[in-house]
């Protein structure tokens, strides 16, 4: 299913003057491009979630989520959850690839990537091998590592879960990450995520699971 810009652009503003009516503990979520499930049932445009609702995202879809002080574009395949933590909404990304503008923390592994500010814009990419954080504008923090690290708009870290010798390994058990500089960032993206323009503007698309 295709979106006009302007059709996407009222949806959006739809949402937008619904959501004092959800209060801070939900989202609203739309269909992109293919279908979006949520509990395992299949939503249209504008379906409020609540915190403990999972999301799937089918092979050929894309969805956006919009709530209180961010949004969120979810790229095929993605699974993730909407958490509340500490009275903060979060996405708990199980697979996929995230786009996140605003507060929106994203919860993956072992570790929370917190935006710093509500201006900023960074990818979270969990396949299945390494993660990467990709800071887009303002600067992110990873915390839950043997230490919080800072990605400062316009790189990237990786890192991985797995088996590590020890001096390799954080006390969490995750793999200390590796900074990826601006240039390198970039390829990340154009290796793991396609954006096809010629389906849709605003679709996304995570690579085979």
């Amino acid at each position: 299913m295709k979106f006009s810009r302007s059709m996407l652009v009222a949806m959006l503003v739809g949402l937008m003057a619904c959501l004092p009516v959800m209060g801070t503990n939900g989202a609203m979520l739309s269909p992109m491009a293919g279908t979006v499930n949520v509990n395992g049932q299949p939503i249209v445009a504008g379906s409020a979630i609540v915190a403990g609702d999972a999301v799937a995202v089918s092979a050929q879809g894309s969805a956006r989520m919009v709530l209180p002080g961010g949004s969120m574009i979810a790229a095929a395949k993605t699974q993730f959850r909407l958490e509340r933590n500490a009275n903060v909404n979060q996405v708990n990304l199980a697979y996929g690839m995230v786009k996140v503008a605003g507060n929106l923390p994203v919860a993956v592994s072992h570790v929370t990537v917190v935006p710093a500010s509500s201006n900023a814009r960074f990818a979270v990419t969990a396949l299945n091998g390494p993660t990467y954080v990709r800071a887009i504008a303002g600067n992110v923090k990873v915390v839950g590592l043997h230490k919080t690290y800072t990605v400062k708009a316009g790189e990237a870290i990786r890192f991985q879960d797995q088996a590590a010798p020890a001096s390799a390994m954080g006390s969490t058990g995750v793999a200390l990450p590796v900074t990826i500089g601006v240039a390198a960032a970039a390829a990340v993206v154009t290796g793991i995520v396609v954006y096809e323009a010629t389906k849709c503007s605003n679709c996304v698309s995570s690579p085979a699971q």
